[in-house]
């Protein structure tokens, strides 16, 4: 897949509802696409947390990217994972799946989405950044990775 021959208007973002094997299945390929040592155990994850909800893009009918959250707090949602297929970056897909992501779950009632990245990931970082988000944590994780927590106060639509 070449970027460059893609146009923002080919890609179609849909919300998923989400049964947590059916994801699992429809994410793997991607994160093995996306993260290099990405382990499909990780996913798990899916079977303890609260409100799962998923925003995907797609070209044709191949997953491009995605972004994977849960509800943490009455108020508070938590954007755990997503990422864009890297022949697709520079295209606008991150920015519309965030975009799509925050407007929704302001729409649920969220006041806050929050996330955390490794300190290494610049692109990651700049985006949230840009996109309204602050830095309100750093830590150590278990492995001695540095990893900074970002979080973001959400517009409310009209009602």
């Amino acid at each position: 897949m070449n970027a460059s021959a893609i146009r923002p208007e080919e890609i179609d973002y849909r919300f998923h509802d989400v049964d947590r094997d059916d994801v699992a299945a429809l994410l793997l390929p991607i994160c093995s696409e996306i993260f290099p040592d990405f382990e499909p155990a990780y996913l798990g994850r899916l079977q303890h947390v609260a409100d799962p909800l998923l925003v995907f893009a797609r070209h044709r009918e191949e997953v491009v990217g995605f972004k994977l959250g849960y509800r943490r707090g009455a108020r508070l949602f938590y954007s755990w994972l997503g990422g864009v297929h890297p022949s697709v970056r520079r295209v606008g897909v991150a920015v519309e799946l965030m975009r799509r992501q925050h407007e929704h779950v302001a729409r649920l009632g969220y006041t806050f989405v929050e996330t955390r990245t490794r300190a290494s990931n610049n692109p990651m970082i700049v985006l949230n950044l840009r996109s309204g988000f602050q830095v309100v944590g750093f830590e150590l994780d278990s492995g001695g990775i540095p990893v900074v927590t970002l979080r973001r106060a959400l517009a409310h639509p009209p009602a």
